[in-house]
């Protein structure tokens, strides 16, 4: 379940690095940068190469309240563009709102001149369960670390700390923030969520969840079975699930139905 990570692939293939001459040197100065900002936070922060779908974790004492690992710091890649280990701790209705952001920022700073990309930064406040399976509030941004030679997005830093506020809020507070001009803008992305899928389409997924057929649902709504399953093949795609059962999981844990 995760939504908006083929939009966000297709961002990263539109940059179409594979073009250009990489310098493997920056991908190494900044795996040293993300270790040398975790010894003085004790969060935890990743690199996304967008030119090889890979990424690369540095974490500190956060790692080991996350669950992450047992010792006090790790160091880690992984052939993902994603945060996966983080990721699959963070609470769904959260993890839709934060790619939703991702994928709002990323449209942003692709269409800004290449001296203004590294500029700007996405926050948001998210849930993530610890080692004891309790969601603890976590503050998190994202922003371009490097842009390629012609100034295309490459490398992507993400950061998490311990949030000093762990009250209870509504949303993920998501913002794009102009480090060089000082705008702030805020974004509205809990209506959004709960509009991913459409009243037919979460009607339709209703009848599946209560063992509903395609021939039933379709004489239930009185429409064709070529449209229930038109429908259906819209909730997997957009749900990023591969059958009903975990579209059923994954809009619940939403809160969609």
């Amino acid at each position: 379940m995760d939504i908006l990570r083929k939009e966000l692939n297709e961002i990263y293939r539109s940059q179409h690095l594979d073009e250009e001459q990489l310098d493997n040197i920056e991908i190494e100065r900044s795996k040293i940068l993300i270790k040398n900002l975790v010894s003085i936070r004790e969060s935890c922060a990743i690199i996304t190469d967008a030119s090889n779908d890979r990424c690369h974790l540095s974490g500190g004492s956060l790692a080991r309240i996350l669950g992450i690992t047992d010792s006090f710091n790790i160091n880690a890649s992984f052939d993902s563009s994603d945060e996966d280990l983080i990721y699959d701790k963070m609470h769904p209705e959260d993890l839709v709102e934060k790619r939703m952001l991702e994928y709002e920022f990323f449209k942003v700073v692709d269409d800004m001149p290449n001296s203004k990309k590294t500029g700007y930064k996405a926050t948001c406040r998210i849930r993530i369960t610890d080692r004891d399976g309790q969601y603890i509030h976590i503050d998190n941004s994202t922003q371009i670390l490097t842009t390629s030679p012609k100034g295309k997005i490459w490398l992507i830093l993400c950061c998490y700390d311990l949030s000093p506020d762990q009250s209870p809020i509504s949303g993920i507070c998501p913002r794009i923030i102009d480090n060089l001009g000082g705008q702030i803008t805020e974004l509205q992305l809990s209506e959004k969520r709960r509009n991913i899928l459409s009243d037919r389409e979460k009607e339709i997924l209703r009848l599946i969840q209560v063992g509903k057929p395609s021939k039933q649902i379709a004489d239930t709504l009185g429409i064709s079975i070529h449209t229930v399953n038109r429908h259906r093949q819209n909730i997997l795609e957009k749900l990023s699930v591969g059958n009903s059962v975990e579209a059923i999981t994954a809009a619940t844990s939403m809160k969609l139905l």
